[in-house]
C-alpha cells in the first residue's frame, strides 16, 4: 500500500494489514498503546532533508515565523 498519509498507514497497520514503515512520532500512540510493535529494532532511515515551503516572506504571520524558527532548531544543517 502506498500512501502519503503517515495516520492512515499507521492505522493500516495496526488493523494488521502489514509492516509500515513509519517516523516515531506518528505512531506514538499506537506503540504506546501495544496495537503496534517495532519489528526490525536497529534499523533506521537515512537522515534527510526538510524543506518548508510558504508563499512569501514579507506578512508572515508570527505563527510562521516561529514554526520555521523551530524547526530550524529541530533539524539542524548536517
Amino acid at each position: 500500500m502506498t500512501c502519503a498519509d503517515y495516520a492512515v498507514l499507521c492505522d493500516a497497520a495496526a488493523a494488521g494489514l502489514g509492516i509500515a514503515f513509519l517516523p516515531d512520532h506518528a505512531c506514538a500512540a499506537h506503540t504506546a498503546s501495544g496495537r503496534l510493535v517495532r519489528v526490525f529494532h536497529d534499523w533506521r532511515s537515512k537522515d534527510g532533508i526538510v524543506h518548508i515551503v510558504f508563499t512569501t516572506r514579507r506578512d508572515l504571520p508570527p505563527a510562521v515565523r516561529v514554526f520555521i524558527d523551530q524547526m530550524a532548531l529541530e533539524f539542524p544543517e548536517l
